[in-house]
């Protein structure tokens, strides 16, 4: 699914910056981007997890988001 973002994109622009640059936003899952602020943006929980000892007081948190506060949530988990 993100080649087709990706393919779009440069389809509908070929001699745009991101073809120029080799740049698609949206189209790579870095460790940079921090997709937990989306879910803030829009009123959810969102929360980065770099350390795999904090993934399960993280799920426990999101599902309190989920169940309680009526929210959507989203985990960033940063693997290795």
């Amino acid at each position: 699914i993100w080649n087709a973002v990706k393919n779009s994109a440069k389809n509908l622009n070929p001699d745009g910056v991101a073809a120029k640059t080799n740049t698609w936003a949206f189209t790579a899952l870095d460790q940079q981007f921090h997709y937990e602020k989306i879910c803030e943006a829009s009123g959810g929980y969102g929360e980065r997890v770099d350390d795999p000892a904090e993934v399960p007081a993280a799920i426990e948190r999101a599902l309190h988001a989920v169940k309680v506060e009526k929210r959507q949530a989203l985990l960033n988990i940063i693997g290795s």
